[in-house]
């Protein structure tokens, strides 16, 4: 149960040379002793997929860059790796952790990849506000260069592997692929047309891999020990391990790397420290992107496959629990208003749709709304989901359908007195995390932030 892939030292890796001394950088030296396919070949094998959300099979997503020679207009491609290290979703905080546990893992990684693809471009997109980890990075970045790991021919291979730090705004659809590629090229965060995928046009039109922290950390293991390796941790639908953020109404909230598959409930009882006072979960939200989870799924394995047949999702590897002291309503009204305020108004069903589901969400908090109201909510949602250019009002209406669905005695409460629990919850937007303690710091001004940016909420007239 305590295997771990990434998070294997307590202290920080503060300097290359304590990388070094860990086996640092003879995965990529093996690598070059290696040929590309068969590089992506192994990352194939070892099923590894994209712990950012999606879960995507890791070396198709190589595969399917690695094969385009020529870009949309017929030139030969000048191929693109970017990691995406914005980490904008409530409840989760692991690539940060990552990041300042061990930016040369993250290094590594992309540099193997760079070789594997066959990049021209390497580039790290975070955002500006976070800036202890920015600063992690480009110190990491340099003695990299310094010591011959990266830039022009590396480790005397011939091969040249840049690799450059892209500073982006404090937007959750930052940490969506197509916006994330158009902040790179100097334009918004707003999100490309749907069938605009990287892999066949992303920076500057040309071939693109965008992979998240974790995953990129995770290449140089399976490279130094092997695809069997790898796949002999965790299940089959979702080899290998996740870093999880576990948030709320636990007695030790933290940062915790698990194999896949173990159950939600352990992850809560064993490494959370159950719930406050023992009291009873009733519900875990994984982020705002997916199902709420109820109690009685509480034993799902954690993998992809699993969660999805719940249904649910494993997200980021984010999980905010609830217990029963808490309004599930509000928490979803929480959830509600962040996507309203970050949905960027491209798309007219989403910005609209989703601040009409907020204002009527208000609505049953206050004691305000009529069983037409919440009916409302729940047509809303169907009628939200996949209208939008990105994923963000389908997970609008996923949640929000989903907490009617599974608690509908609680909305008729609503309905006929309102919410009957004052306690105040927090919107699980983390600003940082004290390891000693077991703390998290939440970001508490961001609702009245977003509204002094100018960042704002479409209500119903």
């Amino acid at each position: 149960m305590d295997q771990k892939v990434l998070l294997t030292h307590e202290e920080p890796l503060k300097t290359l040379d304590d990388y070094l001394a860990r086996g640092g950088f003879q995965a990529l030296k093996k690598a070059f002793g290696m040929t590309p396919m068969g590089i992506i070949e192994e990352i194939k094998r070892s099923g590894l997929r994209g712990r950012g959300g999606a879960g995507f099979p890791t070396g198709i997503k190589w595969d399917g860059v690695y094969k385009k020679e020529v870009d949309t207009l017929g030139i030969p491609a000048r191929k693109c790796l970017v990691c995406n290290a914005s980490e904008g979703e409530p409840g989760t905080y692991k690539d940060r952790y990552l990041i300042k546990k061990n930016p040369y893992m993250l290094i590594e990684g992309m540099a193997i990849a760079s070789y594997a693809i066959g990049t021209a471009r390497n580039i790290i997109c975070i955002k500006e506000i976070f800036k202890t980890e920015v600063a992690i990075l480009e110190r990491a970045i340099q003695e990299c260069a310094a010591a011959g790991y990266l830039g022009e021919n590396v480790m005397g291979t011939g091969r040249d592997i840049p690799l450059e730090i892209c500073l982006g705004p404090d937007s959750y659809l930052l940490g969506e692929d197509r916006a994330m590629l158009e902040v790179i090229e100097g334009k918004p965060a707003w999100p490309r047309a749907k069938g605009m995928i990287p892999v066949d046009y992303g920076l500057w039109g040309q071939p693109t891999v965008v992979n998240n922290v974790e995953t990129l950390s995770t290449v140089p293991h399976i490279i130094q020990r092997g695809a069997d390796w790898f796949k002999s941790i965790g299940t089959a639908d979702t080899p290998g391990t996740m870093i999880f953020t576990l948030t709320g109404d636990v007695n030790r909230p933290g940062i915790y790397e698990l194999p896949m598959g173990t159950p939600l409930r352990t992850l809560i009882e064993v490494y959370g420290g159950e719930t406050r006072l023992d009291r009873n979960v009733k519900a875990v939200f994984s982020g705002p992107t997916n199902a709420v989870i109820p109690e009685s799924k509480l034993d799902t394995p954690l993998d992809f496959g699993s969660m999805r047949k719940i249904p649910s999702g494993l997200g980021s590897g984010g999980f905010i629990v609830y217990d029963n002291t808490a309004c599930i309503l509000k928490a979803g009204l929480n959830f509600s208003r962040f996507l309203a305020i970050e949905s960027c108004g491209q798309c007219t069903s989403c910005k609209a749709g989703t601040g009409r589901i907020t204002r009527r969400l208000e609505l049953l908090e206050e004691g305000l709304a009529s069983q037409e109201d919440a009916l409302a909510i729940v047509d809303d949602c169907q009628h939200i989901k996949g209208s939008g250019r990105c994923f963000l009002c389908t997970e609008e209406g996923i949640e929000i359908n989903s907490i009617f669905y599974h608690f509908p005695d609680d909305v008729q409460e609503h309905i006929e007195y309102g919410c009957l629990k004052d306690r105040h919850l927090v919107m699980p937007k983390i600003k940082d995390f004290d390891e000693a303690t077991h703390t998290f710091v939440f970001d508490e001004a961001y609702y009245d932030r977003s509204f002094a940016e100018g960042r704002y909420i479409i209500y119903p007239a």
